[in-house]
């Protein structure tokens, strides 16, 4: 093996490491999310997620099944639910770390389950 190519391969390692390491881990655990989202989230997002509850709809509650909701990064949902957003109250000083990280796993779940209904 050339130098150049030992280079060119060590370069190339070092781009797949990066990529690896930045894509978006899910860490949280959907079942124990469910169980959040129904204590914390129902009253205005509906058991669904679909934010039709008189509530929601009153604070124009985001569907979360919808593709606009779900294109969204984890981060993007962990803020969110952290520190709140327009009508939406925080949950930071009331959740831990984990306990978001569980309600973005669910959240991720209601949308895949939509786009399941969706395919069929």
């Amino acid at each position: 093996m050339t130098k150049l190519h030992k280079v060119v391969l060590s370069a190339l390692l070092c781009v797949l490491t990066v990529g690896v390491a930045s894509a978006p881990a899910q860490t949280g655990k959907a079942q124990q999310g469910q169980k959040i989202f129904a204590e914390k989230c129902v009253r205005c997002h509906s058991e669904d997620g679909s934010g039709s509850a008189a509530i929601g709809k009153a604070l124009g509650a985001a569907d979360l099944r919808s593709a606009d909701v779900q294109k969204k990064s984890d981060a993007d949902f962990y803020t969110q639910i952290d520190k709140g957003k327009g009508n939406m109250p925080p949950f930071g000083s009331s959740l831990a770390k984990d306990q978001i990280d569980d309600l973005v796993a669910y959240v991720r779940q209601i949308g895949k389950k939509q786009a399941d209904k969706k395919s069929h």
